[in-house]
């Protein structure tokens, strides 16, 4: 179960990277809205849990 668990945390954590690095270039040069700001950090805190939660999984093994 671990296993399957870590692989789809991996691909979990590929995902929202591909969406939070076109959002943190947009804020980096303030061209990003309320709403893509608010995006961005709810994007950063899961990807902050699914880190957590990977490493933790990868620790037990």
């Amino acid at each position: 179960m671990s296993k399957e668990r870590i692989s789809e945390l991996q691909e979990m954590l590929f995902n929202l990277e591909r969406k939070i690095k076109p959002l943190e270039w947009d804020s980096s040069r303030n061209q990003i809205n309320e709403f893509k700001k608010k995006t961005l950090e709810a994007l950063r805190a899961e990807h902050s849990t699914f880190s957590e939660e990977l490493t933790g999984l990868e620790n037990s093994e």
